[in-house]
């Protein structure tokens, strides 16, 4: 606390104490010239060899500014000082360049969230690094490289299934809401009823599907939070 206050007492008193400063180095330099000058040295020497000794004076009165104030917000406000004038010397120009940077900055930030979004952030399923989505590959034949396994395919997989703690298929689909309004189209997905056992996720209220509403082709839903 005592090192705050000091240094804030040398930031309001700036020019005095930058003052004080100067006459303390020059008292030092006049002192030791002095004990030259009774050694025997002349004058001038001596003043030469009293400075040689204290060092470069520049460099001792930036060391001391550096260890009684802030130099980095000095800095700072040099530079908030040196752009303000910049940008009532040429507003155009600066109010150009601010605005390319916020468009490049808010791009970047954008593209960067999406990224996190999708990359990075891990999903909000308990053992979320343990999820895997299994493909076809049709490498060898005249078709897309990597497509969704067809329903008897699911099936199988699951049924010999030594690997993986469950399986759970589920494809895109079109909903209709109606009822109250005109109706609109919502995103949707076809899942099977293993679902909410492979993502470790039980409905808020209510229940998932069940094994043999699956095999029935049953029309039951299960609707978001935010639906």
């Amino acid at each position: 606390m005592n090192s705050f206050f000091r240094k804030l007492r040398w930031l309001t008193r700036r020019t005095e104490k930058d003052a004080e400063l100067r006459d303390e180095l020059q008292f030092h330099l006049e002192e030791e010239a002095q004990q030259r000058q009774e050694t025997g040295l002349a004058g001038a020497e001596a003043t030469w060899a009293a400075r040689r000794d204290l060092g470069n004076v520049a460099l001792i009165e930036e060391d001391t500014r550096a260890a009684w104030g802030w130099t980095r917000l000095e800095q700072l406000a040099r530079d908030v000082r040196y752009g303000m004038r910049q940008v009532r010397r040429n507003p155009m120009f600066s109010w150009l360049a601010i605005a390319t940077l916020a468009l490049g900055i808010g791009g970047i930030t954008a593209m960067f969230s999406a990224f996190d979004a999708v990359l990075i952030r891990p999903l909000p399923y308990a053992d979320a690094d343990k999820l895997v989505m299994i493909w076809d590959r049709m490498r060898n034949q005249d078709i897309s490289t990597r497509r969704q396994p067809a329903p008897a395919e699911y099936i199988e997989w699951r049924r010999l299934n030594t690997v993986f703690v469950d399986l759970a298929a589920t494809q895109p689909a079109d909903a209709t809401l109606s009822g109250d309004g005109e109706p609109e189209q919502a995103p949707a997905r076809k899942v099977s009823w293993t679902l909410w056992n492979v993502l470790g996720v039980p409905p808020m209220l209510g229940r998932g599907f069940t094994e043999e509403e699956d095999e029935k082709s049953a029309r039951v839903i299960v609707i978001s939070h935010g639906l």
